[in-house]
């Protein structure tokens, strides 16, 4: 039987909703060899008061903790000849890379890259760039300055479990297809957060001790996003680009497009974007 193309089109569309938007695709192997051990230790850059810390890995597992007494210290453990790091000099501070990573998806435990690495209490510009990675990253209690994030199909949690120690001019988020949870962002003490992302599954959550007036800009594909915000916060939220599947749960005030919970300074100012799939907005 022929299948026409739109009917073909609408078949595809059922499956990815029936699967919760998951996608299995064959991808290239690598071949693997024993595995080996990267050792980082990094001091803090003398005559700065900021470093910077970029990270650029490929398929793997990332976890990032407090508690180095230097800059960054851990290691880096990989069976693929091919992706052994290195460790290079930048602007006040370090770059921690991997070529030739092939995209074969976050790796099972026959294909190991497994990144363990530790941050100082110094003041970092934090960057990290990877493919499709399981991530655990823990920035509580640090000094984070900036935050960048980009990476390919994920599955993410960056937590803020207690308050970033100055204040973060910019955090932004760029993922492809993923699971991502940025857990209480109000604790990350940041003006300015930006969240970019494709078909998936997300939660904001904005718990913690909020410091100033936040305004966040979320930008996503047919996905089904969750914000979470304290229940005594101020918050307003902006809807566009059509999505008509709105969640709320808690106490909120409803103008055409906009809901807003709570009163009073500071505020959280959050801007969606979305065309299609299902938001959730959650007081906690």
């Amino acid at each position: 039987m022929k299948i026409r193309p739109i009917h073909a089109l609408c078949i595809t569309l059922a499956a990815l909703i029936l699967l919760g938007c998951s996608l299995t695709v064959n991808v290239p192997t690598v071949d693997t060899t024993v595995t080996r051990v990267f050792e980082i230790s990094e001091p803090i850059p003398a005559n700065t008061n900021m470093s910077n810390v970029e990270i650029e890995m490929g398929a793997g597992r990332l976890a990032i903790t407090p508690g180095a007494e230097n800059l960054v210290e851990g290691t880096v453990n990989y069976n693929v000849t091919e992706w052994t790091p290195s460790l290079s000099q930048i602007s006040n501070g370090v770059l921690i890379s991997q070529e030739h990573t092939a995209n074969v998806g976050i790796p099972d435990d026959t294909v190991i890259n497994d990144w363990d690495l530790k941050l100082g209490q110094t003041p970092i510009d934090l960057k990290i760039s990877a493919g499709a990675y399981e991530g655990t990253i823990d920035l509580s209690g640090l000094s984070i300055t900036n935050l960048e994030v980009n990476d390919g199909a994920s599955k993410a949690s960056i937590r803020f479990d207690s308050l970033n120690s100055v204040q973060m001019q910019r955090l932004t988020y760029s993922t492809g297809a993923s699971q991502v949870e940025l857990i209480g962002l109000a604790n990350a003490n940041v003006s300015d957060v930006t969240f970019d992302s494709g078909a998936g599954s997300y939660t904001l959550d904005f718990t913690g001790e909020l410091q100033q007036d936040m305004d966040v800009h979320i930008a996503s594909g047919m996905s089904d996003t969750r914000i979470v915000v304290p229940e005594n916060t101020h918050v307003i939220v902006e809807i566009t680009g059509g999505l008509s599947n709105v969640n709320p749960s808690g106490t909120w005030t409803i103008n055409g497009s906009t809901y807003t919970a709570g009163s009073g300074s500071p505020v959280i100012h959050i801007y969606v974007e979305m065309a299609m799939g299902n938001l959730t907005l959650e007081q906690k």
